[in-house]
């Protein structure tokens, strides 16, 4: 009974030893799904970026149409016709066509034009907002799913060395060393472990649908493994970023485009204290009287209106106009300030996330391993109980799992940091 006792304790150690929390068990073929992969994939396909898209070309279709001459005016009717609706009778009777085109004061139109093209450029930038965000959130489910199987991979791992500690402990107990409370004990850390591993079953299954929906796809298509995400130091310069961000981010391109967009209309209102011209061209045509022949008649006429409401009309678009550039260019102040924050804030968890994934690679957990190897040493020999082995084992498990949330959430920070810059793609290093 000692010798199987002493094996089981060394297939423990065994176990203890390959527990390293930076690489993973030895995996059969499955299939492997990769970041890259999956985000050009979600760029052809997400119904949010073609919508922005398509309504990016409602805009720009709207270009051409804002300096566009109003359709010319075509009429026909008949002049001085006498009660009896005779048409030879007056000389003045005539059946007059006419056609009239109206021409707005020179410099009108390209200033439209060019206040369309602006919004239309303002709303082109909400399609490299979508796509950010859409890349972002891809990221994110990413990262999430390959913390599921990292975390999945842990917790099996757990539950066969609990498993092996239960055996040790009911070894033990059948030969008098041990108590039936350690063995109930083990039992039930391995039953919360059944317990997590179906939650986490459970969760994979909700990031991979929700992966599915970000790619367009149905939500039950079997999803692959993600790749390990393996630490990558990310060196950046805070003013980089900041500068980056003024360059790229979409929203405040988008602003500033709105502000020139703005700044036109401005420049548009003042030419309204100008008349449009309306040119109007008739062709009248007379019959012959019972005595003489009558000639046809042309007319021809210019129309211009007159300003002269401008107090309440022309002066209130000005000031409209200027109290809406006023306005935009405040948002656009409070959001770049709001932005600067952002990669601030975003910034100082990646730095704080860095420290805190290299405290755990260089002294928590080869420090807890250690502990847990001693733990084991001393229980085999009898001077250490059941229970401070498995409390070992135990927060050991916690730390690879907080190492493993740690390292997921620096990866989605980054991304976050890449989606505020404007510039999701951006390498490690760029910004320095």
């Amino acid at each position: 009974m000692g010798l199987k006792l002493l094996r089981l304790g060394k297939a423990v150690f065994l176990s203890l030893l390959i527990l390293i929390p930076f690489s993973s068990l030895a995996q059969s073929e499955r299939t492997r799904i990769h970041l890259d992969q999956l985000v050009e994939e979600a760029l052809q396909n997400n119904p949010e970026i073609f919508a922005a898209k398509k309504n990016w070309e409602v805009f720009r279709e709207k270009i051409p149409q804002a300096s566009a001459l109003e359709d010319p005016m075509f009429s026909f009717g008949i002049i001085s016709l006498p009660t009896n609706f005779s048409f030879r009778d007056e000389d003045m009777t005539m059946k007059e066509f006419s056609i009239s085109q109206k021409f707005s004061f020179p410099g009108k139109r390209p200033l439209m034009k060019e206040m369309a093209s602006k919004e239309a450029e303002a709303v082109s930038t909400e399609i490299e907002g979508k796509i950010n965000r859409i890349i972002k959130e891809v990221k994110n489910a990413y990262y999430d799913l390959s913390h599921v199987y990292r975390t999945i991979e842990v917790a099996q791992r757990n539950k066969k060395i609990l498993e092996d500690f239960a055996k040790i402990a009911e070894t033990r107990y059948a030969v008098g060393e041990g108590i039936q409370q350690d063995v109930f004990k083990a039992h039930v850390e391995v039953s919360k472990m059944v317990d997590e591993l179906i939650m986490l079953g459970q969760k994979k299954k909700a990031l991979e649908a929700k992966l599915n929906t970000l790619l367009s796809r149905p939500p039950e298509l079997p999803m692959g493994e993600p790749e390990e995400v393996v630490y990558k130091k990310f060196p950046f310069a805070m003013e980089g970023l900041q500068k980056m961000a003024l360059e790229m981010n979409p929203t405040l391109k988008g602003m500033k485009k709105m502000i020139e967009a703005r700044e036109k209309a401005y420049v548009l209102a003042k030419r309204e204290y100008y008349p449009d011209f309306n040119f109007r061209f008739a062709y009248g045509q007379r019959d012959n009287g019972p005595e003489m022949r009558r000639r046809d008649m042309l007319t021809g006429m210019i129309e211009v209106n007159i300003p002269i409401f401008y107090k309440s009309k022309q002066d209130r678009k000005v000031a409209e106009t200027k109290a809406d550039i006023l306005a935009t260019e405040a948002q656009y102040r409070a959001m770049k300030n709001e932005i600067l924050f952002m990669i601030t804030d975003i910034a100082t968890m990646v730095q704080r996330g860095e420290r805190q994934l290299e405290l755990y690679q260089t002294g928590i957990i080869p420090q807890t391993s250690l502990q847990i190897h001693s733990a084991m040493s001393a229980y085999r020999v009898n001077k250490a109980d059941f229970m401070t082995l498995l409390d070992s084992q135990m927060t050991l498990y916690r730390y690879e799992l907080e190492y493993h949330q740690a390292l997921t959430d620096y990866e989605k920070n980054i991304a976050s940091l890449g989606a505020t810059v404007g510039n999701p793609f951006f390498e490690r290093g760029e910004g320095k």
